[in-house]
């Protein structure tokens, strides 16, 4: 045999000796071509897939926010400085959710005069109508006229109510002039928020 043909057959017997590598490595960049083209086309796919039945629907219903509150019958009338006169009201929650109350900043009927400078307004939760006309129900928000929103530290269920003590009155230190000037009608606003359950 010529050196010529050992050549060849060299490189025959090489070539019949990598055709399993070649067809591996063939397969190996069709496979990657497919991934490839799969993750880049966004989808997702599995090998196993599992079944079951969905749970029963579940009804939505939008709750409803309502208060209301009692007629307030507070007199300012007759104050002095050390003076304070107290009368209850009653809140109920009417609405189907829960509501935390705040008191809205207080306003007067009249501009700046020495008596709404002066009177500061209190409110606290009170067990007896009694116990609030008597003065003995401890505040929970003590404010003035234009003060700013406080928490009343009170949430109403559902149904539930809540007698609050709503208390007007002149400080020891109020001047003079805020005892012989003018009441004007104060005007006290409770705000209500939902609650999360």
């Amino acid at each position: 045999m010529s050196r010529r043909t050992r050549r060849l057959a060299a490189r025959r017997d090489a070539r019949r000796a990598a055709a399993p590598r070649r067809l591996l490595l063939g397969a190996l960049g069709a496979v990657g071509a497919i991934m490839l083209g799969v993750l880049a086309g966004g989808g997702t796919f599995a090998i196993w897939t599992a079944a079951a039945p969905a749970a029963s629907a579940v009804t939505l219903r939008a709750g409803s926010a309502s208060l209301t509150a009692t007629s307030l019958q507070l007199s300012a009338a007759n104050l002095y400085p050390g003076r304070a006169a107290f009368a209850p009201t009653t809140v109920r929650n009417t609405g189907t959710t829960p509501l935390a109350l705040t008191v809205d900043p207080v306003t007067s009927s009249t501009g700046a005069t020495a008596f709404t400078a002066a009177v500061a307004v209190t409110i606290g939760k009170a067990v007896s109508a009694a116990d609030c006309t008597a003065g003995r129900v401890p505040a929970t928000v003590s404010t003035r006229v234009g003060g700013a929103a406080s928490d009343l530290q009170v949430t109403l269920a559902p149904g539930a109510s809540q007698i609050l003590c709503v208390g007007a009155g002149l400080p020891q230190d109020a001047p003079a002039a805020a005892a012989g000037g003018a009441a004007s009608v104060l005007t006290i606003t409770l705000s209500a928020t939902q609650v999360r359950r």
